[in-house]
């Protein structure tokens, strides 16, 4: 009997759900920045050719910098302490196709300082790197280096402590 009734249940909630229309969404537009999108960065590596990808010796600075980031620090203070990133993704905020686009947009950022790699797959869990990200107002809320035991994670992905 209860499975009767569960049955039943589940078929007059799936014929609702048919019966409406889901709302799209677009999750995408532009956020600009000055740096570099990951393809940009890629086509200037020796990934592009299938060698491996080694940082200059310039790029210690990432290390050695990176016990002085602090949760909140502007995306400026950042790069003074660890350089340029190699490249950002920005986060475009997602709305539903039927509300206009907001007329200022800011976007949060992941910027990432890569070390080493030899693939092109963008999140090969075999590079070693330090990825931050950023809110929407440019402050950090979440570091993550990547295979680089000595450095330990910062902040949380939900940007809550």
């Amino acid at each position: 009997m209860k499975l009767i009734v569960l049955v039943a249940w589940i078929a007059i909630a799936a014929a609702v759900v048919v019966g409406q229309e889901v709302p799209s969404v677009i999750v995408k537009g532009n956020c600009p920045n000055d740096l570099p999108e990951y393809k940009q960065w890629f086509v200037r590596t020796p990934l592009l050719d299938g060698g491996q990808y080694v940082a200059e010796d310039s790029r210690k600075e990432v290390v050695s910098g990176y016990s002085k980031l602090k949760l909140n620090m502007a995306a400026r203070q950042v790069g003074d302490l660890l350089g340029k990133p190699d490249f950002a993704v920005s986060l475009y905020p997602a709305r539903l196709s039927t509300a206009p686009p907001p007329a200022n947009v800011k976007c949060p950022n992941e910027v990432a300082y890569v070390l080493r790699k030899k693939s092109e797959n963008m999140a090969d869990t075999s590079d070693v790197a330090v990825y931050l990200f950023f809110t929407a107002d440019d402050k950090l809320y979440w570091a993550q280096p990547q295979n680089i035991p000595s450095l330990k994670a910062i902040g949380a992905p939900t940007g809550k402590l």
